[in-house]
């Protein structure tokens, strides 16, 4: 028998494991493309950073490559004024007067001025969240992650009237004692809309306090809200929401506070503050938390009859979120926007944007705006309302080039996972109601007995909670607490040198009883979470066939070698 003839089952079977690692290769490449036919230059939020960024990525199958830097909203509103970029993302809109909370060379560069689009544009929300306060804070060798502040307190810490942790004023409201290390508030260099935020929500809840401050340092207040936080005593200025948060996180960042969206602290399972609403109870900026309280929030256009014309359709106004009286709601909550090319208005589309892009940014935006919304809670954000997402598909039908799929009056072809059947958010209409212990006055050691928070009977310090209110209302003093020491799972007595109950510094919620005292470590509970890779299906079917190969492959080839010289042997 010739040796072909002999030997063609083993010649067959590795042809067979090639083809099959060529065709895993060839899907593996279909499935992560590195090239997109469509490229986009995009700038501006840090604060929705980490969401542009993830949905970035999503869409990159679909030929569509966004290039996305997070300067800052003000910076990000400046260059597509001067025309640098495709779209932009602000958290607040153009500016029609000067921002007088800017100071020093800011305040005498320009940068701080009236602004003008230059081009037309329309505003696209695209997400929610909860400008969180990271903290960095260590007591008896423990990482704190279970702190709560009122208003009043993070208002006078943010004026520099607070300057220590342990200041009567945090303590009261923490419930335990804390040591003697300065407060270094970190605040943003950059012109900043999570500023903006905070700023705007300070304004409007301790306006007497605010205005002070600003008037001490620039002589004049800082208006309805400033992107350039005025800077006093200990603080300390970072470019950017990632920096802010990287130095708060650092070993140097020992007893800083500072104000991001809740992403960058969730992201990295880093504590931030439970903070006291108008309705008495202490809250995280969660995605459930966050869509309760914009429930209270008056949008052009949802809630009025602004037109889709007017240059501020969709804009928020956010007065009475910040003293809703729901016990859930997350009091420093908004929205975010993207900035996008507008055909069909007096100023014209940005000279730079064509209608390739046009194709890709509707596409993108309308990815955003319906399955990307699925993502929002485990990023660290919260979904937009259905209002608001038809409201966004509108602005895109105007973008120059558009080819989303989806129905602006409809949203058919929408396929957003974040409403349920009657087109209600399902966080919103699911949303928990807090704990008792969360409750202003409730103990920080706080079990719950018969639906009523009470002392397990082994926390240190005061449990009073602190005060409700602010400048603009009334406010309730909590009591005093009991003494003991670290707080223990369950409603009974535990031994003084016990870790508190573990805490999930994402929800609050009692997870588990804490181990022993002593030592490093966090004085809570931390949260990993592990995300899904679409590809690891395949990848994990690649490594099979290629260990198969390894295994199969030798013996195939050693077998054929040895054929061959024997049949060499013969013919010799």
């Amino acid at each position: 028998m010739p040796w072909a003839s002999a030997h063609r089952p083993q010649r067959s079977a590795a042809l067979l494991l090639v083809l099959l690692l060529l065709a895993a290769s060839a899907a593996l490449g279909r499935a992560t493309p590195a090239y997109a036919a469509t490229s986009l230059n995009a700038d501006g939020s840090s604060w929705a950073g980490p969401a542009i960024d993830q949905w970035r990525q999503d869409v990159v199958p679909q030929g569509i490559q966004i290039n996305f830097n997070p300067v800052g909203s003000a910076a990000g509103r400046k260059n597509w004024a001067a025309g640098l970029n495709d779209f932009t993302a602000s958290d607040v809109p153009f500016r029609a007067k000067l921002d007088t909370g800017a100071s020093g060379a800011v305040g005498g560069s320009g940068a701080a001025g009236a602004e003008r689009a230059v081009y037309g544009y329309s505003y696209v929300p695209i997400t929610a969240g909860g400008t969180a306060f990271m903290y960095n804070l260590v007591l008896a060798g423990k990482r704190v992650t279970d702190l709560r502040l009122s208003s009043d307190t993070l208002v006078k810490i943010f004026t520099s009237k607070i300057a220590f942790w342990d200041d009567p004023a945090v303590t009261k409201d923490y419930g335990r004692a804390l040591p003697h290390v300065p407060i270094t508030p970190v605040v943003r260099s950059d012109g900043s809309g999570a500023t903006a935020q905070f700023t705007r929500w300070m304004q409007h809840t301790h306006r007497a306090e605010w205005e002070a401050y600003c008037t001490g340092i620039n002589s004049v207040t800082c208006g309805d809200y400033t992107e350039f936080f005025p800077t006093s005593g200990r603080m300390v200025a970072q470019n950017g929401s990632d920096v802010v948060a990287n130095y708060i996180k650092s070993p140097s960042g020992l007893g800083t506070i500072g104000y991001d969206e809740y992403a960058f602290a969730k992201r990295s399972n880093w504590p931030v503050v439970k903070v006291l609403n108008a309705a008495g109870y202490y809250t995280l900026p969660t995605a459930s938390n966050v869509a309760v309280a914009l429930t209270a929030a008056k949008i052009k256009g949802v809630d009025d009859p602004t037109p889709p014309t007017d240059p501020n359709f969709l804009q928020q106004n956010l007065d009475d979120v910040y003293n809703m009286a729901d016990k859930r709601a997350y009091p420093v909550s908004s929205y975010s926007y993207l900035i996008v090319p507008r055909q069909g208005v007096a100023d014209p589309v940005p000279p730079r944007f064509n209608d390739a892009k046009g194709n890709a940014l509707s596409r993108f935006i309308s990815y955003v705006l319906c399955a990307g919304q699925g993502q929002a809670d485990s990023l660290g954000y919260s979904p937009i309302p259905r209002g608001l997402v038809r409201g966004g598909m509108l602005q895109v039908g105007h973008i120059p080039g558009n080819a989303s799929p989806v129905n602006a009056d409809t949203l058919a072809n929408c396929a957003n996972p974040t409403f349920n059947s009657a087109g209600e958010l399902t966080v919103l209409a699911n949303a928990p109601q807090p704990s008792p212990c969360d409750k202003l006055g409730a103990p920080l050691d706080c079990v719950v007995k018969d639906g009523q928070p009470v002392s397990s009977g082994s926390a240190g310090g005061s449990n009073s909670g602190g005060t409700k209110g602010g400048s603009t209302g009334s406010g309730t003093t909590g009591g005093t607490g009991g003494t003991g020491g670290a707080a223990a799972a369950g409603g009974t007595a535990a031994d003084p040198n016990a870790a508190p109950p573990a805490i999930d510094p994402q929800t609050g919620e009692v997870v588990g009883a804490g181990g022993a005292g002593g030592g490093g470590g966090n004085l809570q509970a931390s949260v990993v979470e592990v995300g899904n890779r679409k590809d690891e299906w395949l990848l994990s079917t690649l490594t099979a066939i290629e260990l198969l190969a390894l295994v199969a492959v030798p013996p195939l080839l050693g077998g054929w070698l040895a054929a061959r010289r024997r049949n060499r042997g013969v013919t010799r």
